[in-house]
């Protein structure tokens, strides 16, 4: 088998739902009282905390891509700037609203995110690459 072909897979895969549901949401026609909470939101300014979700996102996209190319030290990074991403969107005052379809597609994202980072550590054909 080739471990490193499904690994790889497990890296793209999510990464291009995240992309899919991000492009959903734009196209889906969500009521005017989502609308005018955005747009009451982008007047009024986000939070602190939603651009260190964005920053945190941006960060564990790259981390991302540096375990695709199997760098050292890539997985434990990534664990601590998803779990950090996971804290900081608990925390921010901005409401996340997505569609029914996007929702779906991020989690099973996650789910995928979570069987990439069990195989990195406990799979020896994968683990012993970084």
């Amino acid at each position: 088998m080739n471990y490193t072909s499904y690994f790889r897979f497990l890296i793209l895969a999510p990464m291009a739902m995240v992309f899919l549901a991000v492009a959903l949401d734009f196209s889906y026609a969500f009521p005017e009282s989502v609308n005018g909470y955005y747009g009451q939101t982008a007047v009024e300014g986000y939070s602190r905390l939603y651009y260190a979700y964005l920053l945190l996102a941006v960060m564990a996209f790259i981390a991302d891509l540096m375990m695709l190319f199997f760098i050292s030290h890539s997985r434990e990074i990534w664990i601590l700037l998803i779990s950090a991403f996971y804290i900081v969107a608990s925390l921010m005052p901005e409401l996340t609203i997505m569609s029914p379809f996007s929702i779906v597609l991020v989690q099973i994202a996650s789910l995928m995110a979570g069987l990439k980072i069990s195989l990195a550590y406990l799979s020896p054909p994968i683990r012993d690459l970084f």
